[in-house]
């Protein structure tokens, strides 16, 4: 599958600006060329859903994955909702663990619903928003034991965006499957006690699909797993594009697991299935 990851700064530096919608309905319009399978923007962005980015997703025709604020039951929740190419919504995986700040600023409330993996037919994509999955690994595990083959992490990180990096390298490491970042650019986020200029650094993660690839990794020494890093975004407004061989890094899932497990992929998720929740997964 082809990604355009996006890392865009808000309007105004302000996260809940109505101007995002616009702003993020011309970035999908730009990658019409590009052709991609799947478009993530990061936390927050473009936070409002309106007609103006629903049209947008619908006239390039990719998956979508963006940060938007959901009202359900007098509920405001944090989350990132996948838009099937059709502009209507797939699934909206919301925040668990909302912060002291989320909750001042606009009364966010944490997600109680259970998570889902979306099957988009090329993929199937677990996404766990921000802290919810590089800082909580409880999370990714659940969606992998959904049959997640891809897991998507929209953020914004306003601090800590390098170690950002490194914990989604462990969460590839893991489960040996893709991860994609996606975080703001990085601009002045000023609290009442705090300047906060963070941000950047989107990424994609993808470890070795080919069996070319994966012994040549092994017969480095395979000391550090940062060559998985294919992508990596600086700190201003950009888009990086990458090509995910998905079916290749599924493939080799299985001798990762019996190398590094001593145990068989299917008795291991047998197992961990009966001890864990799993995510559900729903057809896009």
């Amino acid at each position: 599958m082809r990604v355009a990851v996006v890392q865009p700064r808000p309007a105004g530096g302000r996260l809940d600006s109505e101007e995002n919608t616009a702003r993020a309905a011309a970035i999908l319009r730009g990658l019409a060329g590009l052709e991609p399978d799947l478009v993530v923007f990061p936390e927050y962005f473009p936070f409002h859903e309106a007609r103006v980015f629903l049209d947008a997703v619908r006239d390039l025709g990719a998956y979508v994955v963006a940060g938007v604020a959901y009202r359900l039951g007098g509920s405001l929740y944090n989350t990132a909702t996948v838009y099937r190419p059709d502009g209507s919504v797939a699934a909206r995986q919301g925040k668990r663990y909302v912060g002291r700040l989320e909750r001042r600023l606009w009364g966010f409330e944490g997600w109680r619903g259970e998570p889902v993996v979306v099957d988009v037919g090329f993929a199937r994509l677990g996404v766990g928003v921000c802290a919810d999955f590089w800082s909580i690994p409880e999370l990714a595990l659940e969606l992998f034991l959904g049959g997640a083959d891809v897991l998507v992490n929209p953020a914004y990180m306003f601090s800590l965006h390098r170690h950002w990096l490194t914990a989604n390298i462990s969460r590839a490491l893991d489960f040996y499957v893709p991860v994609l970042g996606a975080d703001l650019a990085s601009f002045p986020m000023r609290t009442r006690r705090y300047t906060f200029t963070g941000g950047g650094w989107s990424h994609a993660i993808v470890p070795p699909s080919s069996e070319e690839e994966y012994l040549a990794w092994w017969e480095s020494g395979a000391e550090s797993a940062e060559a998985w890093v294919r992508l990596r975004l600086g700190e201003g407004e950009d888009v990086g594009v990458v090509d995910v061989d998905v079916e290749g890094v599924s493939r080799l899932r299985r001798d990762w697991w019996e190398r590094m497990r001593g145990v068989g992929l299917d008795e291991w998720l047998a197992t961990a299935r009966a001890r864990h929740a799993a995510a559900r997964l729903v057809k896009a």
